[in-house]
């Protein structure tokens, strides 16, 4: 039994088809909220996953100082960054393809900076 799931995956085509199927009998205002409210658990997801990985990391840091660990450390550390990566990039397909719903919404895709640059991808002056 897997109950650990990853916030990429509310975001799988799969799982958006099912969500959009169980908005089809709603007005439209009534959808642009709820998109407006999956896309921001969504980015919730993704932060609660890059606190979750930057505790990982500090656990890895203390257990790299045994040489034995590294390429453990290492294959996990490209695990964790793809997980992220696949996450970011799935909000932001999301947003993309939602964009007008979510502009209807009030949703302000300007505040985040989705670039992989940065260090949380989505920062924000204002929180939701």
């Amino acid at each position: 039994m897997n109950d650990n799931k990853s916030p990429a995956d509310s975001l799988s085509p799969e799982k958006m088809q099912l969500f959009l199927a169980t908005l089809a009998h709603l007005p439209p205002q009534e959808i642009q909220k709820a998109k407006l409210l999956y896309i921001r658990n969504a980015i919730a997801e993704f932060r609660a996953l890059e606190s979750t990985m930057a505790s990982f990391g500090q656990l890895q840091g203390c257990m790299s100082i045994i040489p034995i660990f590294w390429p453990i450390i290492s294959m996990q550390k490209k695990m964790m960054n793809t997980q992220v990566d696949l996450a970011r990039q799935r909000i932001t397909n999301a947003i993309d393809v939602w964009q007008d719903d979510l502009r209807a919404a009030g949703f302000d895709a300007s505040r985040f900076d989705f670039s992989q640059s940065q260090g949380d991808g989505f920062n924000d002056a204002q929180r939701f």
